[in-house]
């Protein structure tokens, strides 16, 4: 006699307790939480934008472990924490605090490591894995170095070494980041959803920037700093003039956000250099690559623009950067830093390190370089320049190829191959103006992580598109005649 067996049954009361059990912890969890968190609250002792940013991570993260594809997910999650939530940070015990977005890229790439070494995950093949694997090592080693080669008679305080380790975290964290991004990221759709986000942002914020500026500098002033104006305005211009199949009410359109960004920053805000030139670098850039005729006619009318206005901008920018210390006062802080550099040539002063070496020698004038090229010099030594000089030249190699497998197609994957590889030219310039792509510990401090993130995932998505085979083109993209390069 066969018994019947009893293993669907069992496996559904198993089943029921198991959920029922999770239900009490839950229940249980809050009960026992809820009043402590009162507690502290009512102490003073709790940020509660903080505790409300917690429990919403929480449940993303729960949702996110449960989901298809949760890292290039988590990649969209990134830019939006990094550009709209500058009001919620973690304390350090010092004035400096840590973004989110921080927090999110530190559990997105560190999984992402962690499986690399245990899990059996692979790196995707490409030309900026050896330079990129090379500067973070190299920072590592800056770091070690610069405390064994230290200068004794330095002045060394208190929170110094707790801002060092965090000054090497970032400058780690955001190449890792590209690399995650480069990885994860596989399929266009994600480069889709980072362009619309961009976009959405693009058109919000100078509204919002005009209509409520206190609002604006709640919700998003730290992330749409840097070179946010530059991806902005690149991204949104680059749909214009290269996607075929738009309407024209949709192209004008398009303009006309670009418009209201330059008006925004080169009008607006003309006193900060870095949120228009790099942004006028790169569309102009972007410009050259659909039409030399269109570029040479943008170009006369920019340069006609200045000289009807040179006085002013000479008044306002040049002078009033003079008497504020910049200017050739910046160029006095690169020679002060470069004397630092030539008695630690090979591996620099490591993260931050220049900063007490001017607050010893240089008090009076202990600045930071407001130039990334200095800084990376600064920090990395020689061979660091060297390698991270290494890095972007493999970026524009890959970005180029990138956008010759693309040429012509009119579709999105050029133009988010246009669009980053023009973006490239508006980092170099960036760069120069100030610590918008590694932020120095003592001038933007590690909130600058905020907008500095945005460029890394975008040159990640630049590198992830190279490594993805262009789609193939309907029937009535190949009949029609593809947008050239005049």
């Amino acid at each position: 006699m066969q018994i019947p067996s009893v293993k669907p049954a069992r496996r559904q009361r198993l089943a029921f307790d198991r959920y029922t059990l999770f239900t009490i912890a839950v229940v249980g969890g809050v009960l026992l939480i809820v009043p402590a968190i009162t507690f502290v609250y009512v102490r003073g002792r709790l940020d509660p934008l903080l505790a409300l940013a917690a429990i919403i991570g929480f449940v993303v993260a729960l949702r996110l472990l449960k989901v298809h594809e949760r890292n290039a997910k988590g990649v969209v999650l990134l830019i939006l924490s990094a550009a709209m939530l500058s009001f919620v940070s973690l304390p350090t015990g010092r004035e400096s605090r840590v973004p989110i977005s921080m927090v999110l890229a530190l559990a997105l790439v560190g999984s992402w490591l962690f499986s690399m070494l245990f899990g059996g995950a692979h790196l995707r093949p490409s030309p900026i894995n050896r330079p990129l694997t090379a500067f973070v090592i190299v920072s590592i080693v800056a770091y070690v170095w610069a405390l064994i080669f230290r200068d004794p008679n330095l002045y060394i305080w208190s929170s110094f070494p707790v801002v060092q380790v965090a000054a090497l975290t970032v400058n780690i964290l955001l190449p890792l980041t590209l690399l995650f991004v480069a990885n994860q990221v596989t399929e266009v759709k994600w480069l889709k959803y980072l362009t619309a986000i961009i976009l959405v942002f693009a058109v919000v914020t100078p509204w919002l920037y005009f209509v409520d500026n206190r609002l604006f500098d709640f919700f998003f002033y730290r992330g749409t700093r840097g070179l946010f104006s530059m991806w902005a305005a690149v991204i949104t211009y680059a749909l214009a003039l290269f996607l075929k199949g738009l309407k024209p009410w949709q192209r004008v359109l398009l303009l006309l956000v670009v418009a209201i960004l330059v008006f925004r920053y080169f009008m607006v805000g003309r006193s900060w250099v870095s949120g228009w030139l790099p942004m006028g670098v790169a569309l102009l850039t972007l410009t050259w690559m659909r039409s030399r005729k269109l570029f040479v006619a943008l170009t006369i009318v920019g340069l006609i623009y200045i000289a009807f206005n040179f006085n002013y901008y000479y008044e306002n920018i040049v002078l009033e950067e003079e008497a504020g210390g910049s200017g050739t006062g910046r160029v006095e802080l690169w020679l002060t830093n470069l004397t630092h550099v030539a008695n630690h040539p090979l591996f620099g002063m490591g993260p931050a390190g220049y900063a007490i070496y001017n607050m010893t020698y240089h008090r009076q004038d202990a600045r930071s370089t407001h130039n990334n090229y200095f800084d990376i010099l600064a920090q990395t030594g020689v061979v660091g320049m060297i390698v991270f000089l290494w890095l972007m030249t493999r970026l524009v190699q890959v970005g180029r190829r990138s956008l010759r497998q693309r040429k012509g197609r009119g579709d999105f994957e050029e133009v988010f191959a246009a669009a980053t590889l023009s973006g490239m030219a508006g980092v170099f310039v960036g760069m120069m103006l100030g610590d918008w792509v590694l932020p120095f510990a003592y001038n933007e401090t590690i909130a600058g992580f905020d907008n500095a993130v945005l460029t890394w995932v975008m040159l990640g998505g630049m590198v992830a598109l190279e490594g993805i085979t262009p789609s193939p083109l309907s029937e009535t993209d190949v009949r029609e005649e593809a947008p050239g390069y005049a």
